[in-house]
């Protein structure tokens, strides 16, 4: 290519017989060497032509400019120049002839001949054959529906008049689509304008992603005919199979909805990953993106590919937040996050459970349909596991709500998860003091495990939430089966923080709320914690210092076998009267808080409970309270 970048070469027209070819063979064997950027094969044939003493008078330019980072293709048809000039919103056709017609289009006036016009397109000579009369030579009439409106009509009325006009990947798409709907096509003028622009279309602009780009954000404007006429299905093809496939090496970005943070940056030692083509396709409009990631969805491309490309889109789309907002979210908004979601692919783990759980949190915000949070709980269900106390977190209740936390909505995900993965019901195991669930795989209790884990703590978050009601962290914490917890100390550690920040509880709420605690979960240190926490409701404390007695009396057990020998003998021994010290202690324990039971209000809590605690039933371990 030359420094400007412009090719020139001259056609000539010639006599027939040229290798049994008539001109119109051979100019459009040229057209389309132009189109496929042969341009090389056209100096031999000029020199070929020369050389037979042929004329040559028709010019074709073939030429790319630089807009930018985007270098863009474009082809001229036509050779002559000054035709037309405008005059504020009047085209007038500058020859020696007078014109005859006058079209109106849009805004605009075209003062032009009958005969250029009936030569290139058999609509326009039905419509001028229609407004013409015997008596008067002009006639005038407007055309209002031209896919492209007036600027298309331009370009048709300057090719019919052999002006210059140059095709672009941002022009060629009204211009196929008014040239079809003026059926200029080969069977009424070879070399017509259907078959120029769809060879442009076809070779230059389908075979580039940017052209393609540029090209399907023109069928905005022309959409109708340009569906009619599968322009906007060959673009969207052409750029879902320049796509590359796979996330081997896929580039996550640093994104965030809603303001928050979704992932993490992951370095890429070449710089480039699969993420190349996210910018571009921001650039499109809802619908054309919607129908982009169907046809990536149709050809099998990866969903976690898939979902990032969607969450960047989203991001891009996004409009930001009102601080002061008090819950008056525009239409757009929430349209644009139900249209997302629709979009994201169905696989469970294709979409991070950190970005479900923000946009789920927008979603509660601008206050979307049902389908769109429903989805989103029953996504974030299904991949519980995978969250973290911090994602819970960003679950904000609405703005009529009271609390700080949506609870309520935590309660329906862990909803979602146990119905996806509890099947069978709970029995007890042969080991002491734990339950299982039978015919459960591993994954499936482990992943039960991790969510146990994670509610604890997720309530010992919200427990300092002073407007968070008993019965919604009761609800909550049971939310959970109590073979799912292998330890009840993060359990107790929510509950001891809800009743530092509600003091008002009564003695009644306080034991039903300690009623989730399995006090023999309890470690031994949280069981002497249990036992000095005077928030606690007093049969509690008991059974604390009960479990730890029994705990004790079973290591006292285990350290006096009288098989040990030697040196072991000796460490059983040491062992022994540390032991025993332990348990002086807890009788100790024992006897103080017996001795408070003797007061009027300990009296009252053991009658109010229907029993009552003994030193002896305490010591000797007969039975549970």
């Amino acid at each position: 290519m030359s420094g400007n970048g412009i090719y020139n070469c001259y056609v000539g027209i010639f006599d027939e017989a040229f290798f049994g070819c008539t001109y119109s063979h051979i100019s459009m064997f040229v057209s389309s060497l132009l189109f496929v950027g042969r341009q090389r094969y056209l100096i031999y044939i000029a020199g070929f032509l020369a050389k037979l003493g042929k004329k040559i008078k028709i010019t074709f330019h073939l030429k790319v400019r630089t807009l930018g980072a985007l270098e863009m293709t474009t082809v001229v048809l036509g050779s002559k120049t000054g035709i037309f000039r405008l005059n504020q919103t009047t085209w007038q056709c500058m020859t020696e002839l007078q014109s005859d017609v006058l079209i109106e289009v849009e805004d605009f006036s075209f003062l032009l001949h009958k005969f250029p016009l009936i030569n290139a397109s058999p609509v326009l000579q039905k419509i001028i054959s229609k407004f013409s009369s015997d008596e008067e030579r002009d006639c005038a009439f407007a055309l209002d529906d031209i896919p492209g409106g007036a600027h298309s009509f331009e370009l048709i009325a300057k090719f019919c008049y052999g002006e210059k006009i140059e095709l672009t990947s941002s022009n060629v798409v009204p211009l196929i689509c008014a040239a079809n709907y003026f059926s200029m096509n080969e069977d009424y003028l070879k070399g017509n304008l259907i078959f120029q622009t769809e060879t442009f279309f076809s070779n230059e602009v389908l075979s580039n992603w940017k052209e393609s780009i540029a090209a399907l954000l023109s069928c905005e404007h022309v959409l109708h005919h340009a569906e009619e006429l599968d322009i906007v299905s060959s673009c969207l093809n052409s750029l879902s199979s320049k796509v590359t496939y796979g996330k081997a090496n896929y580039v996550q970005q640093e994104i965030s909805w809603n303001g928050i943070a979704c992932m993490k940056e992951t370095k890429n030692s070449s710089g480039s990953g699969l993420d190349w083509w996210h910018d571009d396709v921001c650039s499109l409009n809802l619908y054309f993106f919607k129908r982009f990631i169907e046809v990536l969805n149709a050809k099998g491309h990866d969903p976690v590919d898939i979902s990032n490309a969607v969450i960047y889109y989203a991001r891009n789309h996004h409009f930001k937040e009102n601080p002061n907002s008090t819950g008056n979210w525009s239409v757009d908004e929430r349209i644009l996050l139900e249209e997302i979601v629709e979009l994201l692919p169905v696989q469970i783990g294709a979409t991070s459970t950190k970005v479900l759980l923000s946009m789920l949190s927008a979603s509660i915000m601008l206050n979307t349909n049902e389908t769109c949070i429903e989805t989103l709980e029953k996504w974030v269900g299904a991949q519980l596991h995978e969250a973290t106390v911090e994602d819970l977190l960003v679950l904000n209740s609405r703005a009529s709500d009271k609390a700080v936390h949506n609870v309520d909505c935590v309660k329906r995900l862990i909803k979602q998860f146990m119905e996806q993965n509890l099947h069978v019901n709970e029995i007890t195991c042969n080991t002491p003091k734990e339950e299982c669930l039978m015919e459960a795989d591993s994954l499936q209790c482990v992943r039960i495990g991790a969510v146990a884990k994670l509610v604890d703590k997720y309530l010992a978050k919200v427990a300092q939430d002073e407007n968070l009601m008993l019965k919604q962290f009761l609800a909550l914490g049971s939310a959970i089966p109590t073979s799912a917890r292998p330890s009840n100390d993060d359990l107790y550690h929510a509950i001891s923080t809800y009743l530092e920040y509600h003091p008002q509880l009564s003695d009644g709420q306080k034991e039903k709320i300690c009623q989730l605690i399995d006090v023999q979960k309890l470690s031994r240190d949280l069981c002497r914690d249990v036992a000095q926490n005077e928030n606690l409701p007093t049969r509690v404390i008991v059974k604390a210092l009960f479990c730890e007695m029994l705990d004790l009396k079973r290591s006292l057990a285990n350290c006096g076998d009288g098989n040990n020998t030697g040196t072991e003998v000796g460490n059983t021994t040491e062992n022994g009267d540390n032991m025993a010290e332990e348990k002086d202690v807890v009788v100790a324990q024992s006897t103080e808080l017996q001795k408070e039971q003797e007061t009027s209000e300990a009296k009252e809590t053991k009658k109010s409970l229907g029993e009552k605690v003994t030193y002896f039933d305490l010591i000797m371990g007969f039975r549970f309270i």
